[in-house]
Formats: structure tokens, C-alpha cells, sequence
């Protein structure tokens, strides 16, 4: 496995899943309409990375095998010495293959390698598999995301 730099003709197609995956956990977690959801994910992915692949302090990576498929994407945002996982995603027929751990076992070393001593990262209350996988992978929980609806 292989994480290597998104290019700008890959981003297209990393934003359109993180769109449709956000405004699933955007209808699912906040309880509005789906073209709601979809309006919020859009809009926050826009804003987010400006300028796509090329945004400050943002790293977009492919998971890629050997073979250089991609099986998934990482977000990543860099601040001093800790990295905030935006967003990891793994395609679906890739997953229950062990290749989320692999991949955050392989984040995790080339990160201390480049003095980064902290992950950091948020899981969907409703998304069981993640919260064990980061758990499996070391990650403890720190607190808790709360929101309340002004709208």
C-alpha cells in the first residue's frame, strides 16, 4: 500500500463521494431533508478547499495498492505538529479487507517521520464500524461533538 499526493484531474471525482458521504452524515446526524444535506456538503467542501488539491495547509492523498488502484482517499489538515483527519474513505469493495488499518498504520509512520505527533479526527455517532476501527488503531475518545440547530 501506498499513500501518495491527489492530483487535480483525481479531485473531481474525490469530491463528488465526500459530498454524497457527508450529506448522508449531514441528514443522518442532523435530522434535515437530504437536498439540505446536499446543499451543506457541497458548500462546505467548496469553502473548505478553495483551491482543490493546491489549498494551504490541506493534504488530499490516494490509498493506492502496489498496483497504483486507488482504494480510497485521505484528508488530511495540517496544524504545527497535529494532523486533523477530515476525511478517510475507503471504496466499498475494498473494505473488511484489513485496508483501513493498513492504511492508518501507513499514515501514522510516514507522520512521525515528519514530526507530527498527534491525529486527531471526528466519527458519526451512527458509524459503529469506523469508531472501532479507530479504536482498534489507537485512537481514544477526547471529547464529544455537540450541535444545536439555530435554523
Amino acid at each position: 500500500m501506498i499513500l501518495r499526493p491527489m492530483t487535480a484531474d483525481e479531485f473531481p471525482a474525490y469530491r463528488e463521494i465526500f459530498i454524497k458521504e457527508y450529506a448522508d452524515d449531514i441528514a443522518s446526524s442532523r435530522g434535515c431533508s437530504e437536498d439540505d444535506a446536499l446543499t451543506r456538503a457541497t458548500s462546505s467542501i467548496d469553502l473548505t478547499l478553495e483551491q482543490g488539491v493546491n489549498t494551504p495547509q490541506n493534504r488530499l492523498l490516494c490509498i493506492a495498492s502496489p498496483a497504483e488502484d486507488t482504494l480510497g482517499y485521505l484528508w488530511l489538515v495540517v496544524s504545527g505538529q497535529t494532523v486533523w483527519i477530515s476525511d478517510f474513505y475507503i471504496y466499498p469493495q475494498w473494505r473488511d479487507q484489513g485496508l483501513g488499518a493498513e492504511a492508518l498504520e501507513l499514515l501514522g509512520n510516514v507522520l512521525m517521520v515528519e514530526g507530527i505527533t498527534e491525529i486527531g479526527l471526528r466519527v458519526a455517532t451512527q458509524n459503529g464500524a469506523a469508531k472501532h476501527l479507530y479504536e482498534k488503531a489507537g485512537f481514544a475518545v477526547t471529547g464529544f461533538n455537540m450541535s444545536k440547530s439555530l435554523i
